[in-house]
């Protein structure tokens, strides 16, 4: 039997495997985007009367497995560490927490990117989801603790999947972008 936390776990993997940005075409993209939104929202939902250190207990694992969702997600893309946002990613359209961009990655045939900002702390979180909200993104998914945080928003034009990590080189604020 699967617990809410667990379930909230496998519902943010595969989220952001089903991102999309591996081979697939972008019709499969957008259906396993939706249905990973889908499946995020309802969990949500679920997990709201859960008490705090499940909720942590499973952002820790989250937070564990963005690095590995992220290359899988991205396998055959060249991921940089270039300090340079990845070629077409629309900047304009999903605004960034202030930081350092780290780098990202393209997947094939304009399937989505990924981009990577050494962030201040997890709090600034709160900053990221302000500025997407106020760009025009509906938020389906939120959760936020200490040292981890991720959020999976819409707009007309994307889906965006952000997550915030901590570990012993500070914090990573991951967005993974595709067109809808």
């Amino acid at each position: 039997m699967r617990t809410p936390t667990r379930t909230l776990i496998a519902a943010v993997a595969a989220g952001i495997t089903l991102a999309g940005l591996s081979g697939c075409s972008a019709d499969a993209v957008r259906q396993a985007t939706d249905l990973g939104s889908s499946v995020a929202s309802n969990v949500s939902e679920t997990v709201k009367g859960i008490d705090g250190k499940a909720i942590q207990d499973g952002m820790a694992s989250v937070a564990g497995g963005i690095d590995g969702a992220l290359d899988t997600a991205l396998k055959g893309a060249n991921v940089t560490s270039d300090g340079k946002l990845p070629d077409g990613f629309p900047a304009k359209d999903v605004p960034l927490v202030d930081g350092t961009v780290l780098g990202g990655g393209a997947g094939p045939n304009g399937s989505g990117w990924v981009a990577q900002v050494r962030a201040g702390s997890v709090d600034d979180f709160a900053t990221a989801t302000d500025r997407l909200t106020a760009a025009g993104y509906t938020e389906s998914a939120k959760r936020a603790d200490a040292t981890s945080a991720f959020g999976l928003f819409r707009s007309d034009g994307y889906r965006v999947v952000v997550t915030f990590s901590k570990n012993d080189s500070g914090v990573t604020a991951t967005y993974i972008v595709t067109p809808r």
